[in-house]
């Protein structure tokens, strides 16, 4: 084997290698556009070299030339969607460790399609002193404790605030529920985004719904 070819085998197991990793290594949030730009060259980097190194050293013509000449592009499309299509769980701007541990496990227990639908939906978890502008009657009794916050409806996106002081004299069980009724509250936002009524009901009902099969149906205005 000559020293062109090694090096191009060699190459093609290199940057393979370094697609893996980078695959693996996508971070568990929305992407900015820049990493976005910068994984996916990593990968199409590959897939071109890749195909360029077998079109030169395949002994095959004809189809089976194409055939692996093919095979590390849609290995390189693949990782590309993959990477897109990931469940990404939300920006946290939490320094206590205690809470950012409860804000991650109680976002990972959603069901897949809750977490799919407030991918983009949830743009911060952010820990604050205190939550401000709470609403004159919260129907559940840590309800200061976290807060969805809608900035905008349509698209439904906003911020929850955890707060620091409520959490610190709550057990993580009633921190968890109080983050699993924002959750539902955003997520009933992405659906009626200017129904109050819904919105807060379904912080009320779909937790208990999540946590007893999984279902992620969401409440309907009964007909009168």
């Amino acid at each position: 084997m000559d020293i062109q070819l090694m090096g191009g085998v060699f190459g093609v197991i290199c940057l393979g290698l370094a697609s893996l990793a980078t695959f693996f290594l996508v971070p568990d949030r929305e992407l900015t556009v820049r990493e976005k730009i910068g994984i996916n060259t990593i990968f199409w980097t590959f897939a071109l070299y890749a195909a360029w190194t077998i079109y030169v050293i395949a002994p095959a013509d004809g189809f089976e030339t194409v055939l692996y000449v093919c095979t590390p592009i849609l290995l390189g499309l693949i990782l590309s969607l993959l990477s897109e299509f990931r469940i990404k769980q939300p920006v946290f701007d939490i320094q206590d460790a205690r809470l950012k541990k409860i804000a991650a496990s109680t976002f990972h227990r959603l069901p897949h399609n809750v977490k799919k639908g407030l991918q983009n939906t949830i743009m911060l978890i952010k820990e604050v002193p205190q939550c401000a502008d709470l609403e004159e009657e919260d129907p559940t009794e840590t309800g200061k404790a976290a807060k969805w916050f809608l900035i905008l409806p349509v698209p439904a996106r906003g911020i929850i605030h955890m707060s620091a002081s409520d959490c610190a004299g709550l057990s993580d069980k009633s921190v968890s529920a109080a983050l699993q009724y924002e959750f539902a509250r955003a997520y009933q936002t992405t659906r009626t985004p200017f129904d109050a009524d819904l919105i807060n009901r379904a912080g009320t009902e779909l937790p208990s719904r999540w946590n007893r099969n999984g279902n992620e149906s969401i409440p309907h205005r009964k007909e009168t």
